[in-house]
């Protein structure tokens, strides 16, 4: 959520582009989390979000980061 608010701030002009890199480390960290399958690992797994594992969240969220990246035309 952290890389999705900075990459749609600065699309928006809310956010300085001066943000962007600390989006780039927080997006890459988060690809380092995603499986061979795609499935994002390590969150606070469902359903009771007690341990690490996945969930549907943590899948939306990344969705949605990727989205705001590639429609941010200032990188």
């Amino acid at each position: 959520m952290f890389a999705y608010t900075i990459y749609r701030g600065v699309s928006e002009g809310w956010l300085d582009r001066v943000l962007l890199p600390a989006a780039e480390r927080a997006r890459m960290a988060v690809l380092n989390a995603v499986d061979r399958y795609g499935i994002v690992r390590n969150v606070c797994g469902a359903p009771d979000f007690d341990s690490p594992g996945s969930a549907s969240e943590a899948q939306s969220f990344f969705i949605l980061m990727e989205a705001a990246r590639k429609a941010c035309t200032m990188l």
